[in-house]
């Protein structure tokens, strides 16, 4: 076996040099995987590669080719620290999660940071304003961001039309000789083209073949989904596959694999899902069928979009390929015999219910203290919405079908607050499952109330925020020499509305102090430190989003450097 394995390696990594020898690898260590291009996410599809950085920040990035810096972006959400190449052969590469940029790109962030006074910040370049080689270091890796742990989130580009593509298709190689885990099947039978109930149905696996334990007999219309994941060698990480393809009777009736995106495709990504169970019952099953027609650019157009009727004395062989990138296969077969039985084993049509609300009619409920408007297309399909009103409070139940753009409330402002209060009153949410959380909801105020839109389900109120944002000293304390100090850090917190904005002075100057929200920290560089004085006054003033300010003040002493 050790043996058949470095056979393997061998015969990948002589491929890898003949397909990418002119490519070079982003980072200075094996590509291992912690997500897969094209793979489901919550509100998007993955339009690149997350590569593992051994759960540690600081590892060297490199530019793959020669090409041109054309944008640089600082932000405490999405990709954090950024950087995007384009290069002559019509690709451009981005690198996100950044700890930091290069000294050449980090000088020409900071200069605009601090002419503009501000730590998020982008920006655009000429083509040729700014050169970069082939291997040439870019940054270090590391969790800046959107980022849940350390890691390199990695793109392909096309320049012309800024569509993402699979990097595995551009000689970055990845050992993998492991076909993807099916951990299980689902059948889903059709009322008519929207209510459906769903069965999970047993299987025994040979191998990398999995096959039905029982016959199903049944009837009518029919789609299939599934639950599963792809690994790749020297990884422990369930990532997504790369190809599916169902046949019926040898025929092809749904398919698709991740190639290429547009970044369109994501906003319509839990059509491809059983929204219901992903919701509700916190498992994501994946569709091969589609109920509500719609444009994705990876699918591929068949007959019937994955739907089957099953008729009586009929018999349905099923077949469901499953394919990661290195063409490991594995493959799910199963039979559906047609019988005309009112009994059915599998289903029974007292399970299916009419769903009251429709997507092309608009519904307004008034209450005492608010309104609750369900716009046109708030959802993709009829909707089952349940919601109920009790002490000022709107209770919306969980959605069993994915909304298209969500709910709107208008919340009535009490008369007669003063200034302060109504500054700070707010909507607030409890989310199901963490009572004790409130969750500030984001809301515009005009003529006596507070809008809010794109609301999902949860128990909504008016509240207050009334606490200005907490900051606390971690490394240093007030009248102390900092001389051994590299970087200052200091916690600052908001319960409720969160951070808006900060600055920081010393000595009555601006200086740069980077914002990590998800550990609340707020850091300076004394390397960035233009000061001629060994005493240090340090003034910060943080506020909240509704408005409340907290400020720090603390003299501290370090030694002139000439």
């Amino acid at each position: 076996m050790r043996l058949f394995f470095r056979i393997i390696l061998l015969v990948n990594i002589t491929s890898y040099n003949l397909i990418s020898q002119n490519r070079l690898n982003p980072i200075e260590i094996p590509i291992l995987l912690s997500g897969t291009f094209g793979e489901f996410r919550k509100t998007h599809f993955h339009t690149g590669i997350d590569i593992k950085t051994l759960g540690k920040e600081g590892i060297k990035v490199r530019s793959i080719e020669d090409g041109d810096l054309i944008r640089a972006k600082v932000s405490t959400s999405g990709y954090g620290k950024v950087v995007y190449i384009r290069h002559y052969d019509g690709t451009t590469s981005v690198y996100a999660h950044l700890k930091r940029f290069s000294p050449k790109i980090e000088k020409i962030i900071n200069e605009i940071q601090y002419k503009k006074k501000r730590f998020e910040i982008e920006k655009f370049f000429k083509e040729g304003e700014v050169k970069i080689k082939k291997s040439e270091i870019i940054g270090s890796s590391g969790n800046t961001g959107g980022s849940s742990g350390p890691h390199l989130h990695f793109e392909l580009r096309n320049t012309k039309n800024e569509k993402p593509l699979n990097p595995l298709k551009y000689g970055f190689f990845v050992l993998d000789t492991i076909p993807p885990t099916i951990q299980n099947i689902y059948i889903y039978k059709f009322l008519n083209n929207h209510a459906s109930k769903r069965k999970r149905i047993a299987l025994k696996k040979d191998k990398n073949l999995y096959t039905l334990i029982d016959t199903i007999k049944t009837n009518g219309m029919f789609g299939i989904g599934y639950s599963g994941y792809d690994k790749q060698n020297s990884s422990h990480n369930r990532n997504g596959i790369y190809k599916r393809e169902l046949t019926i009777n040898g025929e092809k009736v749904y398919s698709y694999k991740f190639d290429d995106l547009i970044f369109s495709d994501g906003k319509k990504i839990d059509l491809l899902i059983d929204y219901e169970a992903y919701n509700i019952d916190k498992i994501r099953i994946k569709k091969l069928y589609q109920s509500i027609e719609s444009e994705f650019s990876f699918l591929e157009k068949n007959k019937y979009n994955g739907l089957f009727k099953v008729v009586k004395d009929s018999i349905y062989n099923v077949k469901i390929l499953f394919e990661d990138f290195n063409k490991n296969i594995s493959e799910v077969k199963l039979v559906l015999v047609g019988e005309d039985r009112e009994d059915d084993l599998y289903f029974s049509k007292n399970e299916f219910n009419d769903k009251p609300y429709k997507p092309y009619k608009e519904y307004e409920v008034k209450y005492q203290s608010l309104n609750l408007k369900i716009p046109k297309n708030a959802f993709y399909e009829p909707t089952d919405l349940n919601f109920d009103y009790k002490l000022d409070t709107l209770i919306i139940e969980k959605f069993t079908k994915a909304p298209k753009k969500g709910l709107s409330l208008e919340f009535f402002i009490p008369k007669d607050l003063d200034s302060a209060s109504l500054r700070q009153i707010c909507i607030g949410k409890f989310n199901f499952g963490r009572k004790n959380k409130i969750q500030y909801v984001f809301g515009k105020k005009n003529d006596g109330k507070i809008y809010a839109k794109n609301i999902s389900e949860g128990k909504y109120f008016l509240t207050k925020d009334t606490k200005p944002p907490s900051i606390k000293p971690i490394n240093f304390h007030n009248g102390k020499w900092v001389n051994n100090l590299p970087i200052l850090k200091l916690r600052v917190n908001d319960n409720l509305s969160g951070i808006k904005k900060y600055n920081a002075y010393i000595n009555g100057n601006w200086i740069l102090m980077e914002y990590e929200p998800k550990r609340k920290l707020l850091f300076f560089d004394f390397s960035n430190l233009k000061s001629d004085d060994s005493k240090l006054e340090l003034n910060l003033i943080v506020e909240d989003v509704v408005g409340n300010v907290n400020k720090f003040q603390a003299s501290l002493y370090r030694e002139i450097v000439n």
